[in-house]
């Protein structure tokens, strides 16, 4: 997994090699936007808390288990450190993977 690489006014080969398995990593889908969401019993919404979620960024669920695959959801809320979902009707406990895509510039 790449790393985050300094923000310096004068490159250095380790900071230009650093910045290449930056890219080529996200290149590879190693994206670190990723994480599970545990849902209890009885739950209508849930909010996940991360400082990568902003306003205009796209997120997704995937069912991890048979319960949270019999859950119809959207994404009621995005903004800058947490985003929010809704479900339908209140689920059992289940388990989510989740995943946020975007820059945040989505104009509607």
């Amino acid at each position: 997994m790449g790393k985050y690489v300094s923000q310096i006014d004068k490159p250095t080969p380790a900071q230009m090699l650093a910045l290449a398995v930056g890219v080529n990593s996200a290149l590879q889908g190693e994206t670190a936007n990723t994480g599970v969401l545990q849902v209890a019993a009885g739950q209508t919404e849930v909010t996940v808390q991360d400082a990568r979620c902003r306003a205009g960024r796209l997120a997704l669920l995937i069912p991890m288990d048979a319960a949270a695959a019999a859950v119809d959801w959207w994404l009621a809320d995005m903004t800058r450190n947490s985003m929010t979902f809704e479900f339908s009707s209140a689920p059992g406990a289940c388990r989510f993977g989740w995943v946020l895509m975007g820059d945040g510039n989505i104009k509607e």
